[in-house]
Formats: C-alpha cells, structure tokens, sequence
C-alpha cells in the first residue's frame, strides 16, 4: 500500500502512521536498539510506546487502527502478539522479517478492524517488528512477560480501552497465558499453537529433564493466579498432529483452565499446512476478532472449522 492511499484512508481508520522503510532482518538477528527520544518520535505517530519493567526499559512498537483517538474511549480492543521469528541462525527471521515493514502492518490491522468492526492492534515483541530489544535472548523470560504487562497497561491508559480481547500465537500464545495471570481486563484470551505448559512442552520435546530448573516463565505453572471472570472467554487452537509444540502440553493447560472454573473451550483443528502442522495464525486471529466483537462460542468455533486454508501470510 502506497503512502498515498494511506493518506487517502484517513485518520478515523488508524492511529499508526505508515512508514516507507522495511523491517531488517539483520536487526532482528542482532538486536534492535531505539533511544529514548527516537521513541518519543515514534509515540507522537502512535505507533511506539516507552515501557519501563522487569529492570528493563524499552521502546515497544505496535500498529493500531480503528481506535478512537486518545483520550478515546475504546470499550474493547482486539490485540494480537506474535510468535517467535528467530531461530539460532537467524533463518526465521529472514523469512519473517523482510520484505515489508509497518505499511504493511498497519494496512493489515485496518482490514481487521474494518472486518471484525472493532480496534485493532498488532503489539511487537521485544527485538521483532521493530520493537527494541535482542529477541533470541528475550523471548520467553520473566522480563519479556514484564514489558508486554507494560505495554498493555500503557496503551489501556493512552486510548481508554476498557477491555482487551488478547490473542497469540506460538511464543505469543505462551505471553497470553501469562497475561491471564497477571490482568484483569481480558475480554477474550485466545491461544493458538501456544506453550502455554512450558514445562511440559519441553520435558515432551526432551528439552529439559524432570526436575531441571526452568529459565522461562511457565503459565501453567501460575493458573491460580487467574482471577475469576464469568465474562470472559478462553480459546486454546492447536493441531492434533504438532510437532513443534506438542498438543498434550496444550490440551494440559485448558484442563487445568477448565479444572478451577474458567470459561474456556479447546479446539483441535488438523488444518495447519506448515511441515511441523504449527501454523495456525489466521485461525487465531479470526476467533480473536470474532471474539472482540462479542460473537457466540458457537459462531466462533462453526467459523473457525470452516475457514477456507489460508494464503500464505507475511506476519505470524
């Protein structure tokens, strides 16, 4: 999308201003390191916002359209996190990070919000989509979990956003379901192809041996700090056939979901065409809009079983 047609959209469809410049790999592989004044220019185009948290500070990017300019109000927002796109060798993140930049991020997050009728919003994390920091050392650890709490809590004070329908995928999905124990301002909570048993995810994968010490954080080991909520609603969406994360460590978290009262539905779909059947982003992205824009459990699980095999997409 040209910089023109943006323009030509308007203001009342997205905050974010679209930049010419792509994403760059070699950053994300590197790290990414934005000053505290660069961030400030970045805010003032609503599209980065400055957090402070887990003895870190850092300048987080996000795409947004939809919104109600600040001081808003915004009663609910749909919000998605991304998986991860660093491997050891950086392979992941020259096929997620190249190519396209945040003109692309925020066309796509205005065809969400016109599509579902709600905000939306597409947060980075740490060291990806432009947003500061080392991602392969990042991810998953306490402090990630930390600025993402932040960030959140950020962008509900900037735009009055009462509630938050949170969705992820993959590494993104596992900071969902620490977000369930950590706020109370989840509308929907939506899972997809998410470690949310960290532990037992990688004791499945022979990663880490009984009783090893665990560096990340692990949702399932925290479910009793999720606060009752009778409105809210929970969807975990794996393959059966997963290979990368497996199934059982999913169907394990909703279990323990389900076992302490909580709304939540599992829904298995043998629909991800990736060779470790672990794609599944357009799924989770379409029961989070669907969610946020207060559909029925049984509208969004009848549309998710019926969604045509997705064309390949360029952000996960």
């Amino acid at each position: 999308m040209s910089l023109a047609l943006a323009a030509a959209m308007g203001p009342v469809l997205a905050q974010s201003v679209p930049e010419v410049e792509n994403f760059d790999s070699a950053k994300v592989i590197a790290g990414i390191a934005i000053a505290h004044e660069d961030c400030a220019a970045l805010e003032r185009k609503d599209t980065a916002i400055w957090v402070e948290a887990g003895g870190a500070s850092t300048c987080m990017r996000y795409y947004a359209a939809g919104l109600a300019p600040a001081p808003g109000p915004n009663p609910v927002t749909m919000i998605w996190l991304n998986g991860d796109v660093l491997g050891p060798k950086g392979n992941n993140a020259r096929k997620r990070q190249s190519g396209f930049g945040p003109t692309e991020m925020v066309a796509l997050e205005r065809r969400l919000s016109v599509r579902f009728n709600v905000p939306a919003i597409f947060l980075g994390r740490s060291g990806t989509y432009g947003s500061a920091g080392k991602h392969f050392t990042m991810r998953g650890r306490p402090v990630e979990a930390a600025l993402v709490d932040a960030a959140l809590t950020g962008l509900r004070k900037r735009y009055a956003i009462s509630a938050f329908a949170l969705g992820g995928h993959s590494g993104g999905g596992t900071l969902v379901a620490e977000m369930l124990g950590r706020r109370n301002d989840l509308r929907c909570a939506v899972i997809s192809s998410g470690a949310s048993a960290y532990r037992a995810y990688l004791e499945a994968r022979g990663l880490l041996k009984a009783g090893e010490k665990l560096t990340r954080f692990d949702p399932y080991a925290v479910l009793e700090k999720i606060p009752a909520d009778p409105k809210r609603r929970i969807f975990v969406i794996g393959d059966p056939r997963e290979t990368n994360v497996p199934f059982s460590a999913q169907q394990l978290y909703f279990e323990g979901l389900t076992a302490r009262g909580h709304a939540a539905w599992l829904v298995p779909l043998e629909r991800a065409r990736d060779d470790r059947h672990h794609d599944l982003v357009d799924f989770g992205e379409l029961a989070d809009g669907m969610c946020a824009a207060g559909k029925s459990t049984e509208a969004i699980i009848a549309a998710l079983r019926a969604l045509p095999s997705p064309p390949p997409r360029l952000s996960n």
